[in-house]
């Protein structure tokens, strides 16, 4: 038989010799039962600590779901802005206060493609307004039975396309934004 050394040591390092054998049994019994009693304390303070943890992760989400939504409404406010200055030309001053008589004169191609190059916007902002404008028409676009406002991005984009990359002072316009945009609404 082949002896451990460690496990010699065991009943030294527990207490335990030939001095104090009498009180061995009810030692180890005290030793069980206060081990038990701090290792069920330790699990119960480490499942409050988890719980602490998932409800401040939680919180944390929720935090960060409000910040997306927030951001994400931002962005629509910003683009729809965006439509606002590019399409529409303002309100008509005949019509009554009332919110529901207030009517929108949309602006021509060539004041959408003047507003398109003086305002130098990018292909990413007018795909942002694209999007925004299909999303709110709540009905399959086409070629054929576009929305107008749709349209009327579609043409002015068209005329700025066609102007020669040196007689355009918008640099961020690449040239072929009014084929991409008529790609994605063949598409949709």
């Amino acid at each position: 038989m082949k002896i451990v050394p460690h496990l010699l040591l065991w009943p030294v390092v527990c207490g335990f010799t030939s001095e104090n054998s009498s009180r061995s049994s009810s030692d180890l019994a005290r030793l069980t039962s206060s081990g038990t009693a701090t290792s069920a304390e330790d699990a119960l303070a480490l499942l409050s600590e988890a719980k602490a943890l998932r409800q401040e992760a939680s919180m944390l989400q929720e935090q960060l779901n409000r910040e997306k939504e927030e951001r994400i409404r931002k962005e629509r406010e910003k683009v729809d802005n965006l439509i606002d200055l590019l399409l529409f030309h303002g309100m008509n001053p005949e019509s009554n206060t009332s919110e529901e008589s207030k009517q929108q004169l949309l602006h021509t191609e060539e004041q959408v493609a003047q507003l398109l190059i003086s305002k130098r916007m990018s292909f990413d902002m007018v795909n942002q307004c694209f999007d925004r404008i299909v999303e709110q028409a709540n009905r399959p676009q086409s070629i054929d039975s576009c929305s107008p406002l749709l349209s009327l991005l579609l043409d002015a984009a068209c005329q700025v396309d066609c102007i020669e990359r040196k007689e355009n002072p918008n640099k961020r316009w690449n040239g072929r934004v009014e084929r991409d945009l008529r790609k994605k609404v063949s598409d949709c």
